[in-house]
C-alpha cells in the first residue's frame, strides 16, 4: 500500500516508507541493466555526437519547453551564426531574437545572450567548469547546471526534469506529488545516488551516459500514460510495478481549467493614420502602405520581440463575436493609444470587421485574435485598383444597447496611463516584415499580410 500526503505537508515522517525504498534500491545491478538498454535504445542528437560544455548549455537552454524534433533545426542554425560564447555575447538582442523566433518562451534566448557575456568578462569566454560559477549565470537552475556539468564536462552531477521524475516517482513508489519540498529532496537524492562516485578506476564518460539513459528511459518506456513495462530493462527493480500502481503515479496536481481570451490585432498602414510621430527605417522611402509595428516591452509577453498592436476584448457582449465595430469600450481604448502612443490625431478611430481570425495558447490561456484594420480612416493608398475595405463598410450603425452594469474597467486603459503598450515603435515597408524578429502570432499576420497584398487586394 503506498503511503500518500496530503498536499503542502511538510511532515517527512509519513514519507519513511519511501526514504527506505530509496536507501535500498539496487542501484549498482540496475545501472548495468539500464546503460546495456542504453548501448541499444538511446537517441541520438548533435549536442549527445559532439557534447562539448557550449553545444550542451545551448542545447539545454532550447529544450526548456520544446522538443528534441523541434529543436535539431534551431540547433544547428544557431550553433553556425554563434560558433562560441564570444560571438553570442558581440550580437544584438534582436539577432539573437531572430534566430530564435518560432521555439517560444523567448527569455530564454535573453538569458542566453546575458550569460554569454557573463562568460566573457568572468570566465575567459569558456563555459565554467564549477556548479555553483554554472548556477550563477543567468537562466541556469539547478536541473540545466547537473545537465552541462554531467553532458559537458563528464561531471558527478545529478539531474532532474521531468522525464527522470516519472522514472524515479515509480521506481521508488512516490505516492505524493513530486512537487513538494519533501519529495523533491528524495527525488534529488535518487538521482545522485544513481552516479558512482568519483574513483580514479571509474569509466569514462559514465555520468554522462547514466544521465542520458535514465533521460531517455523515461522519455521512450516510462512514458506519463500506458508506460511500457514489459520493454523496461528496470522493472525488476521498480516498486510500482511491483505493486501495480504504475498507472496512478506519479501523483498528478490538479489541473487549473484554461482562461478564453478575446484579442484583437490592428494591421495600420501609414496611410490610415495621415500623421504620427512614429519613425521609419533609416534609408528607406516612406510609402503610405508602410505597417505599424511596435517592439514589446520588457514587462509584457513575448518581451523584446516585433508585433503588431493589440488590445483586448473585454466587453461580454463583443468577446464572441468577430466584429468590433460597434464596441465603444474597444474604439475609445484604440484612439487611446494611437493618440498618446503613436501620436496620431485625435480622431475618432474603431475597428473594422475581422479579416482574419487565429487562435493559440499562452501559459493558461486560449486566446482568439482577430486581424482588424482601422475604419474611418483614410484608406491606405495602393497600386491595386479594387476597392478597398473601406470603401464597402455600412454607412451607418446600428443601435448599441447601453452597456452593461458590471463592464469591469479597461486593464489596457489602466495600463496606459502607467506603462506604454510598447518600447518601440516603427514603420515598415510589408516586404521588410520577414527581416524582423515577430512573436509566433505576429509572424502569422505578417504572412496573412503580405499575401493580402500580393494578391491585389487592399
Amino acid at each position: 500500500m503506498i503511503q500518500r500526503v496530503s498536499k503542502g505537508s511538510a511532515d517527512d515522517s509519513r514519507l519513511d516508507a519511501v526514504r527506505e525504498r530509496v536507501e535500498q534500491f539496487s542501484y549498482a545491478a540496475a545501472r548495468r541493466a539500464l546503460l546495456a538498454w542504453f548501448k541499444s535504445h538511446g537517441r541520438r542528437f548533435p549536442w549527445r555526437d559532439d557534447p562539448s560544455p557550449y553545444r550542451v548549455w545551448i542545447s539545454e537552454i532550447m529544450l526548456q519547453q520544446t522538443t528534441t524534433q523541434t529543436v535539431s533545426g534551431y540547433f544547428e542554425r544557431f550553433l553556425a551564426r554563434f560558433p562560441d560564447p564570444s560571438a553570442l555575447a558581440a550580437a544584438s538582442e534582436e539577432e539573437v531574437l531572430a534566430l530564435w523566433e518560432g521555439l517560444g518562451y523567448y527569455r530564454r534566448a535573453r538569458a542566453l545572450r546575458e550569460a554569454a557575456i557573463v562568460m566573457t568578462r568572468r570566465f575567459d569566454g569558456r563555459v565554467p567548469g564549477r556548479y555553483d560559477d554554472v548556477l550563477s549565470l543567468p537562466g541556469v537552475g539547478r536541473y540545466c547546471a547537473g545537465a552541462i556539468l554531467s553532458f559537458g564536462y563528464d561531471k558527478r552531477a545529478p539531474i532532474l526534469e521531468a522525464n527522470t521524475t516519472r522514472l524515479h516517482a515509480r521506481l521508488v513508489a512516490l505516492g505524493v506529488e513530486p512537487t513538494t519540498s519533501a519529495a523533491q529532496k528524495l527525488l534529488w537524492q535518487t538521482a545522485e545516488n544513481w552516479l558512482p562516485g568519483e574513483t580514479p578506476r571509474r569509466k569514462k564518460g559514465v555520468y554522462r551516459e547514466i544521465n542520458g539513459a535514465l533521460t531517455d528511459l523515461g522519455r521512450l518506456v516510462c512514458q506519463p500514460t500506458a508506460p511500457k513495462c514489459d520493454e523496461c530493462p528496470l522493472a525488476r527493480f521498480c516498486a510500482a510495478y511491483g505493486l501495480g500502481v504504475q498507472d496512478a503515479l506519479p501523483v498528478q496536481k490538479e489541473k487549473q481549467a484554461p482562461i478564453q481570451r478575446t484579442d484583437v490585432a490592428f494591421w495600420i498602414s501609414r496611410g490610415d493614420l495621415k500623421t504620427s510621430r512614429v519613425p521609419s527605417l533609416p534609408g528607406v522611402p516612406e510609402s503610405p502602405t508602410d505597417v505599424l509595428i511596435m517592439r514589446r516591452p520588457p514587462w509584457a509577453l513575448w518581451a523584446g520581440l516585433w508585433d503588431f498592436p493589440r488590445l483586448e476584448v473585454v466587453d461580454p457582449r463583443f468577446q464572441q463575436k468577430e466584429d468590433w465595430r460597434f464596441d465603444p469600450e474597444l474604439a475609445d481604448r484604440l484612439s487611446l493609444f494611437l493618440e498618446t502612443e503613436v501620436g496620431a490625431p485625435a480622431d475618432s478611430y474603431r475597428p473594422g470587421a475581422a479579416l482574419k481570425v487565429f487562435r493559440h495558447s499562452v501559459t493558461r490561456y486560449r486566446v482568439t485574435l482577430s486581424l482588424c484594420r482601422l475604419e474611418n480612416a483614410d484608406p491606405a493608398l495602393a497600386p491595386s485598383a479594387a476597392p478597398s475595405l473601406f470603401d464597402v463598410l455600412p454607412a451607418t450603425d446600428p443601435p448599441l444597447a447601453s452597456p452593461p452594469e458590471n463592464l469591469a474597467p479597461s486593464p489596457d486603459a489602466e495600463r496606459l496611463k502607467n506603462k506604454p503598450l510598447a518600447l518601440e515603435w516603427l514603420w515598415v515597408p510589408i516586404s521588410e516584415l520577414k527581416n524582423r524578429p515577430l512573436s509566433s502570432t505576429g509572424r502569422k499576420i505578417a504572412r496573412f499580410i503580405e499575401n493580402w497584398r500580393y494578391e491585389g487586394r487592399r
